[in-house]
């Protein structure tokens, strides 16, 4: 690995950049040696308008965002796992105002330690700042976001290590049922099949209180995406296929909503067609 890497910095940036993307596909536990946190943030969240290249994305799930978790789901003092975190919290910001407790899972240590700055108030964290701002204009109170960027440091109480292609993602943590399940733009990029998706998806469902609620973000039909010039696996899978997994999985009053992309002819970061958030209740004992 040291060579490789001396290897790539002794290139001009093009030659190097060239090398990257002629190299195997990312997949599994790559992430952890390729995976640049710090690279995907500025590239994809930047702003809530995200890439040019991959047009409107950003904007239209945040806003379905909102509406879920403005439209009675949860109440006041609510628990929420996110998983699959990744380096983001942006996916937090309209559930957090329910929320006394989140606890945010995630694979890589370089994309767990960008949440953690953020908590801290690290000097070198990502500013979500715009993110918070477009949130509070949707709440209709433009001078909340400092105070609902507080209220979220709060309730981010734990930073923690998942896998969720094992039986026991979260080991050799154990926790009560949370009251909502959230995942957003990761149970296709770590899953390597169909079967493991679909595992995965019960695995998780098993921390979900009975009547709770889960909230997808998922691409369709993407097989890669885009990082500091390295390519990364996506297993493609569409809007149906998702619904027969949370059908199975025990789920009811399944509710999916797809959106084309917007500019796929001219995308070069990713290869999706679109993306779906879905939002569904674990049915009652």
């Amino acid at each position: 690995m040291i060579s490789t890497f001396v290897s790539c910095y002794a290139m001009s940036g093009s030659s190097c950049l060239r090398w990257k993307m002629a190299a195997p596909i990312q997949r599994g536990t790559d992430h952890h040696k390729t995976f640049g946190a710090k690279a995907y943030l500025a590239l994809y969240y930047a702003t809530p308008e995200g890439t040019d290249e991959e047009g409107e994305l950003l904007t239209p799930y945040l806003k379905e965002f909102h509406e879920i978790f403005n439209s009675g789901r949860l109440k006041p003092g609510s628990r929420l796992l996110d998983v699959g975190s990744g380096p983001t919290i942006h996916q937090l910001i309209s559930a957090s105002r329910f929320c006394t407790e989140i606890v945010c899972a995630e694979y890589t240590e370089n994309n767990r330690a960008e949440i953690e700055k953020w908590v801290k108030k690290d000097p070198d964290m990502h500013d979500w700042t715009p993110f918070f701002k477009f949130v509070a204009d949707l709440e209709g109170d433009s001078s909340s976001w400092e105070a609902r960027q507080s209220h979220l440091r709060d309730a981010i109480k734990e930073v923690i290590t998942c896998d969720v292609t094992k039986p026991e993602p979260f080991a050799p943590r154990q926790y009560q049922e949370f009251d909502v399940i959230t995942t957003s733009l990761s149970l296709e990029t770590a899953c390597p099949d169909r079967e493991t998706y679909s595992a995965a998806v019960r695995n998780i469902t098993r921390l979900l209180k009975p009547g709770g609620t889960f909230v997808l973000i998922g691409v369709t039909n993407q097989t890669f995406y885009t990082v500091g010039g390295y390519k990364f696996f996506t297993l493609p899978i569409d809007s149906s296929f998702m619904r027969e997994v949370f059908e199975k999985a025990g789920f009811v009053d399944i509710n999916i909503k797809s959106f084309p992309a917007t500019n796929p002819e001219n995308n070069t970061i990713s290869d999706f067609d679109g993306f779906v958030v879905l939002h569904a209740c674990k049915a009652e004992i």
